[in-house]
C-alpha cells in the first residue's frame, strides 16, 4: 500500500533502531535498494482456531504473506515490519535478517521462533510484533529506514481464516489499499494449512470476485461497463417447465445480444412482482458481442440443470406455464430501465422451450406469441429447445383476419351472403367413401374472395362445422371454384384437383323425411345454404350454370317427378374411379 504519513515514517525509523541483526545495512536501512511497491502484504492470518482438543492460543500461529512484484531477486535483510493500530498507535517492530525471495514469489512470515518454524511459513519473527490485533482492526507495514513500501490494514477478522488481497488480479501496493479487495479464505478457494484453519500460504490467493460498481476487468485491466440500452438485448426463447429435471434446477431462457455489451449489471426478473431484479455479477468483464446467445438459469450446475454448459448468469425467480388469466413472463432491466420484456399466456409444454422465430428477434417483434413455436431439437439430457444456439424456424401463422398472400400478410376479405355458392356435391362415391367426398363451391361476384376464417357445417347434425384455417391465403377468383374434400391426399381421394380446405363429417344422401342440409358461414352470417335428397351412387350433382343463385341452388330434390331441381347427374370422369363430375370445373348445362 502507498500511505506514507509522517507517523508511518516515525514508525519505520524507530523499529529500525529497535532491532537491528548483524546481516543489516548500514544504519539498519536494507540490505536492497526498495521502492514503494517492490513488495506487497497480500494476506494476513491473524486469529488462529483451535483443532478439536487443541488450544485457540495465537502464539506461534499468526503470520502474513509477502509479494515479489519488483521483477528481481530481492534480499529482505534490514526490511522493517510494523504492527499496529490503523492510526498508527501500539506499534512494535522487527527488523529482518537475510531471506531472498525470487520475483514473482510469496514468503510467510510468522510469529514464531526460528527454531520452531513449521513448513508453511519461511521467517519468524518470534514475538517481536506482539499479538495481532482480534478487534478494531490493525495495520502493517513493511519500510526501509524512513521508505515506506507497503502498508496493508485489516479490519474484520474471521477465526481459522486468513484475510487475503483478491486473487483475480495481480497483486499491487495500490489496489491492496482497499479493503473491499480483500476477502476471508473460504473452503472452497483455499487450502486447511492446519487442522480447522484455511489460506493459502506461500501460494496465490483465491478469486474474491470483487465487484466495483461501473467498472470490470478486462483481461488484467479496470474499464468501465459497456451496459446494455433498449434495443441491444432480446430474449429469445424460454423454458418454463423442463421434464428431465426439476423447475428449480432446470428453468432457463435465451438472450440474443445484437451489439456488443457487457452483462455485468443486468437484471432477469419478473414484470410486476415485489421481488427484487437478480443482478448478474461478476468483476471480470462480461463481453458478449453481437449475434451471440446467452443463457440464464436458476442453477449453472451442469450435472443438475439439465445439461446446460454455459450459464451467464441465474435467477432464483420461479417462472410459469402460463394462461389467458396468468401469464408468464420474464424480464431484462439495467439501472431500472426495462430492455425487454416476454409475456406469454400458453403454448408451453412440459419438457419443449418456446423459442422465437429468428426472423423476429427484436424486442418489438418478440411481443408477439404467434412468432414463437415449441422447440423440437434435444439438448442435454433430454429436454427439447436449443439453449445458446441458434432456434429453428417456426410455422408462423398470421395475425387474427389476416393471412399471407405471396409473402405478404394482408386481411382476409371474406364473400358476402351468396356471393360463394355450393354448385356440385359428391355424396355418394365409390368406396372407400369417407376419404372421396367432396363439395365444389363457385364464387359467383365480380370480386375474388378468401377462403380463410369460413366454416362449412352440416345443419341436420350436431357435429361441429369444418373451420378453413391457413396461414396463406385461399383466395377463389371471379367465376372461380373452390373444393372442399374429405382429404386432400390424391391417392386416397380419387385423384381429385387440388383441394382447398378438408372436412371431417360425412354427406349423407339424405331423404324426403330428413334431406341432407349444409351450409357455409362466415361466423354467425350463413353465406349460402343448400340440401338434397337422394343422391345418386358414384355419381355428382351439378348445378345447372344457368341457376348459379344462392337461392336457385336450395334443395336439389332429384327423385321428384316431374323434377323440380335444377340440378342433375355429373358428366365425365375424373381420375381412375367410376365416379363422375366436374370437381373445381364448369358445369354442364342441364337436359
Amino acid at each position: 500500500m502507498r500511505r506514507t504519513s509522517s507517523i508511518l515514517a516515525l514508525l519505520l525509523a524507530g523499529g529500525a533502531a529497535a532491532c537491528g541483526p548483524d546481516d543489516t545495512g548500514p544504519g539498519g536501512a536494507c540490505v536492497e535498494t526498495l521502492l514503494p511497491g517492490d513488495l506487497v502484504i497480500t494476506e494476513i492470518f491473524a486469529d488462529a482456531a483451535a483443532p478439536p482438543g487443541g488450544s485457540g492460543a495465537d502464539e506461534g500461529k499468526e503470520w502474513f504473506e509477502v509479494y515479489n512484484a519488483s521483477g528481481r531477486a530481492l534480499d529482505l535483510g534490514g526490511l522493517t515490519l510494523t504492527l499496529s493500530r490503523p492510526d498508527g498507535s501500539r506499534a512494535k517492530s522487527h527488523v529482518m535478517r537475510t531471506l531472498v525471495v525470487q520475483p514473482g514469489d510469496y514468503v510467510v512470515l510468522g510469529n514464531v521462533l526460528e527454531e520452531l518454524r513449521p513448513s508453511y511459513m519461511d521467517y519468524g519473527y518470534a514475538a517481536d510484533l506482539g499479538d495481532m490485533f482480534n478487534t478494531d482492526g490493525g495495520q502493517l507495514a513493511l519500510g526501509c529506514g524512513s521508505t515506506a513500501i507497503d502498508v496493508a490494514g485489516y479490519d474484520e477478522v474471521v477465526v481459522g481464516a486468513s484475510q487475503q488481497f483478491d486473487g483475480g488480479a495481480a497483486p499491487d501496493y495500490t489496489a491492496n489499499d482497499d479493503l473491499a479487495n480483500w476477502c476471508p479464505a473460504s473452503a472452497g478457494g483455499s487450502v486447511e494449512f492446519t487442522e480447522a484453519n484455511l489460506g493459502t500460504p506461500g501460494d496465490a490467493n483465491e478469486d474474491c470476485a470483487v465487484v466495483i460498481a461501473g467498472m470490470c476487468d478486462d483481461g488484467g485491466t479496470l474499464r468501465p461497463t459497456v451496459p446494455p440500452v433498449v434495443g441491444d438485448l432480446v430474449i429469445t426463447e424460454i423454458m418454463p417447465s423442463p421434464d428431465a429435471v426439476a423447475d428449480e434446477q432446470g428453468e432457463w431462457f435465451e438472450v440474443l445480444a445484437l451489439a456488443d455489451v457487457d452483462l455485468n449489471g443486468l437484471g432477469l426478473e419478473r414484470a410486476g412482482d415485489s421481488r427484487a431484479p437478480d443482478v448478474v455479477t461478476n468483476e471480470s468483464c462480461l463481453r458478449v458481442t453481437a449475434g451471440t446467445y446467452v443463457v440464464f438459469a436458476r442453477s449453472s450446475n451442469v450435472d443438475t440443470n439439465g445439461g446446460l454448459a454455459d450459464v451467464a448468469g441465474t435467477f432464483g425467480f420461479t417462472m410459469v406455464g402460463g394462461s389467458a388469466g396468468s401469464p408468464g413472463d420474464v424480464q431484462l432491466e439495467y439501472a431500472g430501465q426495462v430492455l425487454d420484456t416476454f409475456q406469454w399466456t400458453g403454448g408451453t409444454a412440459n419438457g419443449k422451450s418456446l423459442q422465437l422465430d429468428p426472423d423476429f428477434a427484436t424486442p418489438e417483434a418478440n411481443d408477439m406469441e404467434r412468432y414463437w413455436c415449441q422447440g423440437s431439437t434435444t439438448y442435454g439430457v433430454g429436454d427439447l429447445g436449443t439453449p445458446g444456439a441458434a432456434n429453428a424456424e417456426c410455422a408462423i401463422l398470421p395475425a387474427a383476419g389476416m393471412c399471407v398472400d405471396a409473402g405478404v400478410e394482408r386481411a382476409i376479405v371474406t364473400p358476402g351472403v351468396g356471393e360463394l355458392i355450393l354448385t356440385e356435391y359428391m355424396a355418394s362415391p365409390d368406396a372407400p367413401q369417407d376419404k372421396k367426398e367432396w363439395v365444389e363451391l363457385a364464387n359467383v361476384s365480380a370480386a375474388a374472395f378468401d377462403l380463410n376464417g369460413l366454416t362449412f357445417d352440416r345443419t341436420d347434425d350436431s357435429a361441429n362445422g369444418a373451420l378453413v384455417t391457413s396461414a396463406d391465403c385461399l383466395p377463389v377468383a371471379p367465376g372461380g371454384f373452390a373444393l372442399l374434400a374429405r382429404s386432400a391426399d390424391p391417392t386416397l381421394n380419387g385423384e381429385l384437383p387440388a383441394v382447398d380446405a378438408t372436412f371431417a363429417f360425412s354427406l349423407v344422401n339424405g331423404s324426403v323425411a330428413t334431406p341432407c342440409a349444409v351450409e357455409l358461414r362466415a361466423g354467425a352470417t350463413v353465406i349460402d345454404a343448400a340440401s338434397w335428397i337422394g343422391a345418386p351412387s358414384q355419381k355428382s350433382r351439378q348445378l345447372d350454370p344457368d341457376f348459379f343463385d344462392a337461392t336457385a341452388n336450395d334443395l336439389d330434390d332429384r327423385p321428384a317427378d316431374p323434377p323440380t331441381s335444377n340440378y342433375c347427374d355429373g358428366v365425365g370422369t375424373y381420375g381412375p374411379t367410376p365416379n363422375t363430375g366436374t370437381p373445381k370445373a364448369a358445369n354442364a348445362e342441364c337436359p
